[in-house]
């Protein structure tokens, strides 16, 4: 601190006057969350080091001042059985003065601790000297053989003590024939210099760590790995010592002072969040299973009770969903998640071409930077300039062996991403700044779930690869909004971007490459979203080769989209993008039990859809219009003899008829309205616009998603309640001597 102090007073010009280190650090303790932080560790290590030094040289004053400031730190870290005696033991030595005067006077003397020698700084408090002598009574061998024998035992007690007294009196016999000294042993010479020594090490590792000090972000991280606190733990910091305070007054006065609560009362945990306190908990799949069926034994009880004494309208009934989340679109309320790729495998199906297995030579190589990271472990690397110079940046320029241009497109973060919930489900992981000296985390797939963590990363790779290739090759690399190129060009084709996600901003860069006259295009990327739009455009893109090199490992190969594009024809191109939507993305949902595979074949046995997929596609102001076709193409996904058109009728007839469980029926017409919606906000809008770098988009509050607090989005599944609640049959009365 001292040393940020004086960097501080160095820095200021010569008409400034520096703040005093007491108004310096109260700034800086406001502004800096690092600062407050190390701020509060400094003040509670000297208030433990003042209680000791109390202790150690039996000053009362000082032993009481120092608890009374450590106190506070027991209840706002849920210490209670410290923070429930310790106030007791404390109004006890305040109000000794008044109560006991003569234990008092006995106290400021120093008799409230043992001294068992003449050293200065050695007085050690009451319980460590009773520990002392038991220890001593014990001997080496302890107490548990002779606790075993009766007999040995009351000889051990009796024995035990007089052998100690014994030994201790020989000790202070032998120190009186040497020369007295009252010494601690820390003071010796070598002593001294070993504590130096550690202080200059430990002085010369903070430093190398980055002085907490100079710290200027509004960031809290771990010294050593450089990790970043969640913003909850930094609130607290602010916040901790205010709560401890409170917490303990609010103690004293009403369990010492007015004593309207017993002292044995539970006291209230804070459970603050910390460095090392783990996240709370979401309930498992197996609970939510158990919950979903508590609710299905209890729907059907009251149904069955209802069809006994009311006349039942079974159609009203399943115009409903049986819960708040439809089971078919909703995994225990979140968006039903499905294997994307296998509809790669159906695309892969309509071309006969034999996969190449060698990179081809291309124009431009487009590389889906976000896939790439994911893909390119640390391995040996130990810090992120490491990473990016030896395993990152080798792989681009490897790419500018068969292509003349090279772009490397990010993901964008954005907080109210409707994304969220689906990254969410990757899990937790632990954040850290990405500096070039920084260390690698140990866990890479951990560090790649925080999204902040992945900006920081794209950002300096970015920069990173185009300041290190030489200009002989074009390389492109977006940097959030903008673009970064190594050579000088018109970019104003590609930024300002505002696309979220890089599969549409492939898309953008592939439509830049074609009008720069480039005819072979490669993109590198594991996402079927990519593999989608890429054919979905290559109808467009007239007399372009687009190869997508697609998957990892075994699962590696080449994918010609042109030719996928020829074979699908202009219709189905124009619907794929709503295809693969509507059957569920990373943004709108799968219908449960069915997946891309099952959805393609319906596709193709009912093609009477595929107009309704074309409506959506191109920026629909309503989806009542196409609700007819799509219910029937619903209905064939889950029935493929059924004759009906109404979804909410063959939701009767599947239950009713043929045996399907609730989870095996498909969505009401009310969710697959909301689901359509969602669709044509993905399709209609976010993919349709790929080609244009700033789209404009509507609210997703008017396309099936509702306003999460703080930030965000969720789903909303639909716009009427669920069958418990609306229908006539199962709703309870409150009368008490019948209905009317």
């Amino acid at each position: 601190m001292q040393k940020a102090y004086t960097d501080y007073c160095t820095g200021l010009g010569e008409e400034d006057d520096p703040l005093s280190i007491e108004d310096w650090c109260s700034s800086n303790a406001e502004l800096y969350p690092q600062f407050k932080f190390w701020l509060l560790i400094l003040q509670l290590e000297l208030t433990v080091l003042l209680f000791v030094r109390a202790i150690r040289e039996a000053d009362f004053k000082l032993y009481v001042d120092a608890l009374t400031k450590i106190v506070p730190w027991f209840f706002a870290l849920d210490h209670t059985h410290y923070a429930r005696w310790i106030p007791v033991h404390l109004r006890d030595m305040v109000t000794l003065k008044e109560e006991h005067p003569e234990v008092f006077a006995e106290f400021l003397k120093g008799n409230f601790v043992v001294k068992k020698t003449a050293h200065r700084f050695s007085a050690i408090a009451i319980d460590q000297g009773h520990e002392q002598n038991n220890a001593a009574v014990k001997d080496d061998g302890g107490a548990v053989g002779p606790t075993e024998n009766p007999a040995a035992l009351r000889r051990w007690m009796v024995s035990g003590p007089e052998m100690a007294r014994v030994i201790g009196e020989f000790e202070v016999s032998t120190e009186k024939r040497k020369k007295v000294d009252v010494r601690h042993h820390e003071e010796a010479k070598h002593e001294q210099k070993a504590f130096k020594r550690d202080v200059n090490s430990l002085a010369i590792t903070l430093e190398e760590m980055g002085n907490p000090f100079t710290e200027n972000s509004s960031d809290l991280l771990v010294l050593g790995s450089r990790d970043i606190a969640d913003p909850a733990v930094i609130d607290r910091i602010r916040q901790i010592e205010k709560i401890g305070e409170e917490q303990y007054d609010t103690y004293v006065k009403e369990r010492l002072v007015n004593q309207t609560k017993p002292i044995s009362d539970p006291i209230n945990k804070n459970t603050l969040p910390l460095f090392s306190r783990p996240p709370v908990r979401e309930k498992s799949k197996s609970q939510l299973q158990l919950t979903s069926l508590k609710n299905h034994c209890f729907l059907f009880s009251r149904l069955y009770i209802a069809s006994q004494l009311r006349n039942g309208n079974l159609d009203e009934f399943f115009e409903h969903e049986n819960q708040a989340f439809p089971p078919a679109l909703s995994q225990n309320g979140k968006i039903r998640s499905g294997t994307k790729s296998d509809l790669v495998k159906c695309l892969e199906d309509l071309v006969t071409s034999k996969e190449k297995t060698s990179k081809p030579d291309v124009d431009v190589s487009i590389l889906d930077g976000s896939a790439i990271v994911n893909m390119l472990q640390p391995g040996y690397t130990k810090t992120f300039s490491d990473y990016a110079m030896q395993v990152f940046l080798p792989y681009v320029v490897s790419q500018t062996q068969h292509a003349s241009r090279v772009d490397v497109v990010w993901d964008e973060y954005h907080p109210d991403s409707l994304k969220s919930e689906t990254r969410s489900k990757r899990g937790k992981g632990v954040r850290r700044r990405v500096e070039p000296s920084t260390a690698i985390p140990g866990s890479w797939k951990e560090f790649l779930r925080i999204d902040e963590n992945k900006v920081e990363l794209f950002s300096f790779l970015a920069n990173t690869i185009v300041a290190s290739v030489d200009s002989s090759k074009q390389i492109i690399s977006t940097h959030r909004s903008e673009m970064l190129c190594n050579q000088s060009r018109d970019l104003s084709r590609l930024s300002p971007c505002t696309h979220e996600e890089a599969d549409t901003r492939i898309i953008l860069h592939l439509e830049d490459a074609v009008k720069e006259g480039k005819t072979k295009v490669s993109i590198r990327t594991v996402d079927t979203d990519v593999v989608v739009l890429a054919v979905s455009s290559a109808k467009r893109l007239s007399n372009t080769e687009v190869c997508i090199a697609f998957g990892t490992g075994k699962s590696f190969r080449f994918i010609a989209a042109h030719e996928i594009a020829r074979a699908l024809g202009p219709d189905h191109c124009k619907a794929l993008p709503v295809f693969h939507a509507f059957t569920g993305c990373d943004t709108v949902s799968f219908f449960g039990g069915r997946g891309k595979r099952t959805a393609w074949d319906t596709w193709k046995a009912y093609n009477d859809v595929t107009p309704a997929f074309c409506f959506l596609a191109a920026t629909p102001e309503s989806v009542e219009s196409v609700i007819k076709p799509l219910e029937r193409f619903v209905i064939l996904l889950y029935d493929r003899t059924s004759t009906l058109d109404c979804v909410n009728q063959a939701r009767k007839q599947l239950f009713t008829q043929k045996g399907r469980s609730i989870e095996g029926l498909p969505p009401t017409k009310a969710a697959l309205i909301l689901h359509t919606k969602r669709v044509a906000y993905q399709a209609g809008y976010c993919w349709s616009q790929v080609m244009i770098a700033a789209p404009e988009l509507p609210p997703p509050s008017d396309w099936g998603w509702t306003r999460k607090e703080p930030s965000g989005w969720e789903v909303h599944w639909t716009t009427l309640q669920e069958a418990t609640k609306a229908c006539r049959e199962l709703l309870r009365c409150g009368c008490k001597k019948g209905c009317r």
